[in-house]
């Protein structure tokens, strides 16, 4: 944190607002794709947006009074991972009801919320219980491993709906988050990787809308 500048820490914002952005929009393609007006189309990326405006705002309040609000940053591992556990599950409800020419059942949150907050819960006890970073691994792995069969259904539905630009996007999303993954475990943290770092997370997250987005042109197009 000691090479961590201001202009670093408001330009931290925008990948939050940028993901929070396409997070919404793969939401709504889905609402539309399976007939689902719930409200989980705008909590899910509420609750992705809010892990991330607190590590956004844990920096900048670090930068500017030298204080460190630690918890603020430990949100994040909680909310990105119960928030992908979500998506993933409704991009593959929605996808397998809009192919069987179903709508999507009101309950399908049911399940999600269920292993979240076993996750949740069980995290926060180790975390509370012992000095030990099991909790933040668990968290990690399973943001990970929902973000992944989140992308890789993106990708194969939009290969399958010969949405290059939608499969594109997505594919790069997924390449480049492990790039950031392996640039994060660099052990010295300059002003310099940070900012290489910031700018590949903007990027990263705006592809999300950008694939998106493609989905819900084509199917305006189609419905046209």
């Amino acid at each position: 944190m000691e090479d961590y500048t201001l202009g670093l820490a408001l330009f931290d914002y925008l990948p939050v607002i940028a993901a929070g952005f396409g997070l919404y929009l793969i939401c709504k393609y889905c609402a539309s794709l399976a007939n689902y007006d719930g409200y989980w189309i705008v909590a899910i990326p509420a609750i992705a947006l809010t892990g991330g405006a607190l590590k956004a705002s844990w920096k900048l309040i670090y930068v500017l009074t030298e204080v460190n609000y630690r918890w603020m940053s430990e949100q994040l591992f909680f909310l990105l991972a119960a928030s992908y556990v979500f998506m993933a599950v409704l991009v593959i409800s929605s996808i397998r009801a809009s192919g069987k020419g179903r709508d999507l059942l009101p309950e399908w949150w049911y399940s999600p919320a269920l292993v979240a907050v076993i996750l949740l819960v069980t995290a926060q006890v180790i975390k509370l219980k012992t000095d030990s970073a099991i909790w933040s691994v668990m968290l990690l792995a399973t943001l990970s491993l929902a973000n992944l069969a989140l992308l890789a259904t993106l990708i194969f539905y939009s290969v399958k709906k010969r949405n290059w630009v939608a499969a594109s996007a997505f594919a790069i999303n997924l390449v480049l988050a492990y790039v950031l993954v392996t640039l994060a475990r660099i052990p010295e943290q300059t002003a310099e990787l940070q900012w290489i770092e910031e700018i590949i997370n903007l990027a990263n997250n705006s592809l999300l809308a950008v694939g998106a987005w493609a989905l819900i042109r084509a199917r305006k197009r189609q419905a046209s």
